[in-house]
């Protein structure tokens, strides 16, 4: 090829033509003079020079495809960047011959390549980390608010639906400028949900869904105009920051979810979202690429698809290219049951200009969705399905993997201990199904649960093989108050480039087990042995004589540390400050309690056992709409159990003092002096422990002993009373070998003098 040839080609290739946001074309004719840099004569071989300057420009030279690039040919390109260079801070400079590409990054050589792409290829190296994910979470915070409190929207999902679909008709070119009423800027994002998607809407059903949750939403307040032109300011504020070239597969939609959510009320529903770098984490591992069709069969807000559509895309060249949009129409789908998460979803995709992506309304445990997913030849699944049993998760695992072809890789993040307390089950989807790799994530991931990514291979039978598992201990991440946890060091990148050669090579790491699945079906950590500390007893005495006395451990806790850390900083032990430094324990094994001489008792069940089990009637604490003076007790670590002070509802039997409470989740354990309304039914209802021998004091001992003993029960093994049945506690024991009830009573006794007078706390 010629140079004009070669130069006609990488116009076409890289997509250069003029737009209403930027100039851009090729030829030899055209002087920077004439493109806006005055005096300059010079002529490049192509240009993309956005109208916005704080946004990357492209300069292109190009050669014969019979001409060896050379230093001289490098020093004309160079030459035009620095003239760019006076009004763009950012730029990407390219050589080209046909043959061979040459990229330079703000005037520096960045890599050889052997092809030409996109040119948002190019600009996407400029995008990385560009999505200002701080001021997102603000301006939602705000958002929300504005919302709430100014629009009258009660209903937490109804916020979200409402703020995602402005955002979608921003990206759509609806017009929201300060100073419309609420009439106008209502109708114009209403308009533009429905005109824009006029062609669009016949070809896919959940753009009607959306448009029907937006309309459905009742604003109480719609007449304060500073309360409009705030909202609108801050969607055009994110709208902005989402713009479509510099953007790397950020969930922007699960930004809002998780601030959203830290105003849920207990009673309502919530949803668990997956962080960013798991997402990215669980791409890599399965290596996914751009020719896949992706899965998740319980979508949520759409991570793994949008992060999905992100990276397959850049790979492929660039939003502008014909494979990204056969990317968008043909190899991204998603189901979601809940409408209103549905519908979000939705918005998610269509934030991000696609307008087309399969995401369907189904039970993806039912006949339905096996048929609707069987049409889509998938070849990749990414998934986080929901944890709770009622949900059907592990007949959502299996029925995915039935319904996709023969060897396909599934990714799924389940709770750590889900595949061996749920046995009958995971036996059915070891029979047709191999179980690849077990990946344990940081017990911070998720709050209160703790997970693994768990890779299957569909439809081959797992048999006897034998599992690779390994243990992330530590993403690098923090936690931002009110923000989650956060890469704020940027350790990330390099964490997650370590795991993945791991994982791939499965070797390198010390981490590494490999599990007989008749044995184990999670990572295994090295069980500690069983010890007690004075400080253990100090802490449960002390908490409960708090509770006694109306105050708020939490709020202790932080005037202390305060007072501690601060209000005393000049007298501050060398203990104290070697405890901080080192991140040492509070207790040395040296304080450990000598349990040599104590006994092993069964706790209940058995006529010959230390209690007897009792559980509260079916109940919730949603069945109490009136404040009263007794006590609802429930799987709390906090406030002796207590959530809230109820009115008793007619007839209602209490159930009675002067026993334990045991929580079904961490095992917490109080001793209950009067009588209460306890948390029944299924999933974490308390358990009940009664004994004539059981007084305040020696219940106290015991409750701490208990604590220790059930600990390892979680939000994905439940305690339930049958489990409680199997289990034994260690207790010092009399001359005779039963348990000694009056030396516990006097331990405690002793303790409560060490501590002093702290009614006034």
């Amino acid at each position: 090829m010629t140079e004009d040839q070669v130069r006609d080609k990488a116009g076409k290739i890289l997509d250069f033509q003029d737009t209403e946001t930027a100039k851009s074309g090729v030829g030899q004719i055209t002087s920077f003079n004439q493109l806006g840099f005055k005096g300059v004569k010079d002529r490049p071989d192509g240009w993309y020079l956005p109208n916005e300057k704080s946004f990357p420009s492209i300069v292109l030279e190009t050669k014969s495809e019979t001409t060896k690039l050379n230093q001289a040919h490098t020093d004309e390109l160079l030459k035009n960047i620095k003239i760019v260079s006076k009004k763009y801070k950012d730029n990407i400079g390219i050589l080209y011959n046909g043959d061979h590409v040459k990229i330079y990054k703000n005037g520096n050589f960045l890599r050889d390549e052997d092809e030409l792409k996109n040119k948002e290829y190019y600009l996407s190296i400029f995008s990385k980390n560009k999505i200002d994910t701080n001021r997102i979470y603000k301006i939602t915070a705000r958002i929300n608010n504005n919302l709430h409190f100014n629009f009258g929207i009660k209903n937490l999902y109804h916020r979200m639906v409402f703020t995602a679909c402005a955002l979608v008709a921003k990206r759509y070119g609806s017009v929201l400028i300060e100073g419309m009423n609420y009439k106008t800027f209502h109708t114009s994002i209403h308009t533009t949900l429905s005109k824009s998607f006029e062609e669009a809407r016949n070809q896919n059903i959940k753009l009607d869904i959306l448009l029907e949750s937006f309309s459905s939403i009742k604003m109480n307040i719609n007449e304060n105009q500073d309360a409009i032109d705030d909202f609108i300011k801050s969607v055009c504020e994110i709208s902005d920051n989402i713009n479509s070239d510099f953007w790397n597969g950020e969930d922007v939609m699960a930004i809002f979810f998780n601030e959203f959510n830290r105003y849920k009320g207990k009673s309502e529903s919530g949803q668990v979202f997956t962080p960013d770098h798991v997402t990215s984490l669980m791409y890599k591992i399965i290596e996914v690429n751009k020719d896949d069709r992706i899965l998740d069969a319980a979508c949520g807000s759409g991570a793994f698809l949008v992060k999905s559509m992100c990276n397959m895309i850049n790979e492929a060249g660039g939003n502008s290219t014909t494979k990204a949009k056969e990317i968008k129409q043909h190899q991204l789908f998603g189901i979601e049951f809940d409408k209103e998460i549905f519908a979000l979803s939705c918005a998610n995709m269509l934030i991000h200009k696609d307008g087309k992506t399969n995401i369907e309304q189904l039970d993806s445990k039912g006949e339905e969705a096996s048929k609707w997913i069987k049409e889509k030849d998938i070849t990749k699944v990414l998934m986080n399905p929901p944890f709770e049993n009622k949900y059907g998760c592990l007949e959502i695992l299996l029925n995915v993997m039935d319904s996709v072809p023969r060897d396909t890789e599934c990714a799924f993040i389940l709770p750590d201990k889900k595949l061996e307390v749920n046995m009958s089950k995971t036996k059915k989807i070891l029979r047709h199904h191999t179980l690849l790799k077990i990946i344990k994530l940081p017990n911070e991931t998720f709050s209160g649960t703790t997970t693994s990514i768990f890779i299957f291979k569909s439809g081959i039978p797992h048999k006897e093989k034998k599992v690779f598992a390994c243990a992330i201990l530590n993403d690098g991440l923090e936690t931002v108050k009110n923000q989650g946890r956060q890469d704020i060091k940027n350790l990330w990148p390099n964490i997650e480039e370590y795991w993945t050669d791991v994982i791939y090579r499965q070797t390198g790491d010390d981490s590494i087990q490999w599990l007989d699945p008749k044995e184990n079906l999670s990572y295994q950590f090295e069980k500690s042995s069983f010890n007690l500390s004075m400080f253990d007893f100090k802490k449960t005495v002390f908490n409960y004589i708090l509770f006694k006395n109306g105050a708020d451990i939490n709020e202790v806790k932080n005037r202390v540390v305060d007072f501690v850390l601060y209000d005393k900083l000049d007298k501050q032990s060398s203990k104290l400050v070697e405890l901080i430094k080192n991140k040492k324990n509070t207790t040395d094994k040296d304080d450990n309690i000598d349990l040599s001489e104590w006994k092993v008792f069964k706790i209940c069940g058995d006529n010959d056992s230390l209690f007897k089990l009792e559980q509260p009637s079916p109940r919730t604490l949603t069945e109490y709409i009136y404040d009263g003076d007794t006590p609802f007790v429930a799987s709390g670590a906090f406030n002796n159990g207590i959530e809230k002070y109820v009115e008793v509802k007619d007839g209602e039997l209490l159930d009675k003092g002067n026993c334990i409470s045991v929580s079904a989740i961490g095992g917490f354990s109080f001793y209950q002096k009067n009588d209460f309304i306890g948390r029944g039914g299924a999933g974490s209802a308390i358990k009940l422990l009664y004994s004539e021998k059981l007084n305040e004091n020696n219940a106290l001992f015991i409750c701490t002993v208990l604590k220790k003993q059930l600990a390892q029960y979680g939000y994905n093994d439940m305690l339930s009373g049958t489990k409680l049945k199997s289990e034994h506690i260690f207790l010092p024991v009399d001359k005779k070998g039963n348990p000694n009830w009056l030396l516990m009573e006097n331990y405690i006794i002793d303790i409560i003098k060490q501590l002093g007078d702290i009614k006034d706390i």
